[in-house]
């Protein structure tokens, strides 16, 4: 095999590793976490909004290898599906599930 035929395959191997921001349109959940924690988030194209205990932080998408990433203001929230874990400000990591509507 020649040098470029190995440079292809890992370029190509690299790119399927690729992790995605995806587009998350206008949403609203409220999250249900461990220790009766409780937090809303407003998704906007590319940024939230978390909202708990009074305070607001506003976050940046980032990418996801599955579900959705946010990070800003020292927080951090991913999830996948309805399960969501959410490090707030102190560090303090958080087990989270959606609330139903």
């Amino acid at each position: 095999m020649t040098r470029q035929h190995l440079l292809l395959i890992a370029l190509l191997s690299v790119s399927a590793c690729k992790h995605e921001v995806v587009e998350v349109r206008d949403y609203q959940a409220t999250f249900l976490c461990e220790g009766d924690q409780r937090m809303h988030v407003v998704f906007a194209p590319y940024k939230a909004v978390l909202d708990s205990q009074g305070v607001s932080v506003a976050m940046e998408q980032k990418p996801a290898a599955d579900g959705y990433h946010y990070a800003g203001g020292g927080q951090d929230l991913r999830a996948v599906g309805g399960e969501a874990t959410w490090k707030d400000g102190k560090g303090a990591v958080h087990h989270c599930r959606e609330a139903p509507r």
